[in-house]
This record gives C-alpha cells, structure tokens and sequence, in this order.
C-alpha cells in the first residue's frame, strides 16, 4: 500500500497511539455530503477544516501537509481521478508518473484504491496520492494528499487519525 495509507502503516504504536488521542480530542468531525450524509471524517482543528463544495479540507498549521476528502458519484469515478490529477497541476504539485503505485486496502469496512507519486511541491519533494473510498454503491469519496517527507513524520499520527476517522454513518 502507498501514499498516505503506507506512512500510517509504517509508524510506531506508541506515536500513533498518543497522536490519535491527541488528535481526536481536538478534531472536528464533518458529516458528508451535506445533503444527505453517509460518512463522516474528522480533521484536527489545528489545520483549519474547511468546507469545499464536495467535502473539506485542511492544511498543517506548518502548511508541510494539505489533505482533502470529497465525495461524489461512483459513476464519475475515472472523472473524479483525472480531475484529482488536475487539481494537483493547478495547485503548483508535479508528479512523477513513472512513480505511480497502486495499492487497496480497508479501512473501517470501507474498500479503499490508493494511487500514489513521488513529486515535487513548491520546490520540494513531496509524497502525492489520492484514495478513492468506496462509500456505497452509488458514492465514492477521495482523499487527496501531498506533503514532504519530513511533514509526513511529524504529523503522521495525526493523518493515521484523518484516515482512521472515515467512518460509514450508523456504524
């Protein structure tokens, strides 16, 4: 597994441990979509959530980290991907696509696709992915990651607590 989903797998218990206890206690958790929500994610309140059309997002208060997560309609799914990969471009972050790995998983009973980069960010390298959450059988959710590898180790339990946070509504 990659990206976001490899960080987190490859931190230390205990790190993780007290991160997410730490993180928890201090998240806001947000109920999407809006309309008619069937998941619901936490970002710590130190990074700032927003609200975005599809969903939220939050950046490191060090800005060494920026995540997302959207939902939209499984049907858009190679749609939401290539306006993922966009999304990117304009906001200054260049993949490499010859580094592309692709890994699944599971996460809280939901099926998870991670594709991942190395790249760079505002002159830096950085570590790139998107993970497709699939919510149900109409909607998917996507997780969009960058930041630099040092970022990665000082916030990783936090993103461990992002990602552990996505859960099915009612469950």
């Amino acid at each position: 597994m990659g990206g976001i989903l490899k960080v987190l797998r490859s931190t230390a218990a205990a790190v993780i441990v007290l991160g997410l206890l730490t993180s928890l206690a201090a998240a806001k958790p947000f109920e999407l979509p809006e309309a008619k929500p069937i998941v619901t994610i936490s970002l710590p309140d130190a990074w700032e959530p927003e609200e975005i059309p599809k969903g939220v997002q939050a950046n490191s208060p060090d800005t060494g980290i920026y995540v997302s997560f959207e939902i939209d309609n499984i049907k858009n799914t190679d749609r939401v991907v290539l306006d993922g990969v966009k999304f990117l471009a304009e906001s200054g972050v260049k993949i490499d696509p010859a580094s592309e790995k692709r890994g699944e998983g599971k996460v809280n009973g939901i099926d998870m696709i991670d594709i991942n980069w190395t790249g760079v960010y505002s002159g830096s390298v950085a570590k790139v992915s998107l993970t497709i959450a699939v919510l149900s059988p109409t909607k998917i959710g996507l997780l969009t990651y960058w930041g630099s590898p040092s970022a990665e180790k000082k916030y990783a339990a936090q993103l461990d607590g992002i990602l552990k946070s996505i859960q099915p509504l009612g469950q």
